[in-house]
């Protein structure tokens, strides 16, 4: 057990756990943690007096989305690890306890780290809302909480995404043979690279809208399109560069079977050409039907993607950068048009 089980679980998968056993989909739990955070604050701001009743402050939407967002997003993460481990373990040449041991790590977040995280990241908001001077009320208190609780789930969500991204490269080393014909294994833990990709996308979005649309004005312009192309392009490099080292295994194992389908249809050409020149043509059927069936082959061995990503799902990550990249420009090229005299 101890080999099996190499550090005590965070509180975090506790939390998980429990919302998984729930009687409502974990997705509409954390959809109804986040109505009720934006909720409780206006509630607060209505009985003070500070906004008319019915009143909606937009900038609230954005300001408390990080908690209920970082923890949803570390859940979803967290499930989508736990399918992928499970797909590729046909492929892992590793005996049971070692594999069970591979899970437990991949899909368990240690006590500690998390426990630091959490205390410092919430220690941290709750100091940047006081230095703000934004605790003189009931509701500036419950902003600045449950503001500030996105300064512990974010860095919570890095530490669980870097923990997966770093282990995928590990594990496809343990790939020991392929099947190139049957790459369905593999799929799974370029999942996870790209679930770590699209939130770092995701988060360039939300911020680009909160600063240009809701109301806050803590970036320059220039900064924001700056956070916005690190974001990309850490994005697209979580996506790549856990995958490079089984591309390139895919690709080597791919070559080498094309040189020996290509041996094996030069040998039958020979024969074939060998019984043209001595007329001999008893086996000319044969050996034509042979050849055929071997360039059927290779036409197959050719079609083998050399990236373990499943159909559509280069596309859909590339959809997720491009979109709002055209949003952006649109709205670039389209403003000017409607601008206020």
């Amino acid at each position: 057990m101890a080999e099996t089980r190499p550090f005590k679980p965070s509180w975090l998968d506790s939390l998980m756990d429990w919302v998984s056993a729930l009687k409502i989909a974990s997705p509409l739990f954390y959809i109804l943690l986040y109505v009720a955070c934006v909720l409780v604050i206006h509630l607060a701001l209505w009985f003070e007096g500070r906004l008319d009743w019915g009143m909606l402050d937009s900038y609230i939407f954005f300001d408390v989305i990080w908690f209920p967002l970082g923890l949803g997003y570390v859940h979803y993460m967290e499930r989508v690890a736990q399918r992928s481990i499970a797909e590729i373990r046909p492929a892992l040449s590793v005996s049971d306890s070692e594999f069970e041991s591979i899970r437990y790590r991949f899909t368990t977040l240690p006590f500690w780290p998390i426990l630091i995280i959490t205390v410092l990241g919430f220690i941290f908001g709750m100091l940047l809302a006081f230095q703000s001077g934004s605790t003189d009320s009931i509701s500036s208190i419950l902003w600045a909480g449950l503001s500030g609780l996105g300064y512990t789930f974010l860095p919570i969500w890095l530490y669980a995404a870097y923990r997966h991204v770093s282990q995928i490269d590990d594990l496809y080393t343990k790939v020991k043979k392929l099947n190139l014909f049957n790459l369905q294994p593999l799929y799974g833990l370029a999942r996870v690279a790209m679930v770590v990709g699209i939130f770092l996308v995701l988060l360039v979005n939300i911020n680009f809208l909160s600063e240009t649309y809701f109301g806050s004005v803590t970036q320059t312009p220039e900064m924001i399109v700056t956070l916005s192309m690190i974001g990309i392009t850490a994005a697209v490099a979580v996506f790549v560069i856990p995958v490079l080292g089984i591309h390139r295994k895919i690709e080597k194992d791919k070559t080498n079977l094309l040189a020996e389908n290509a041996e094996q249809i030069e040998s039958l050409r020979g024969d074939i050409q060998s019984d043209m020149e001595g007329r001999n043509f008893k086996n000319i059927d044969g050996l034509e039907k042979g050849l055929s069936a071997l360039l059927k082959v290779r036409e197959s061995i050719t079609a083998i993607p050399t990236w373990p990503w499943s159909p559509g799902t280069f596309g859909k990550f590339a959809s997720a950068i491009v979109l709002p990249l055209i949003v952006w420009l649109l709205q670039r090229v389209m403003t000017p048009f409607f601008a206020v005299p």
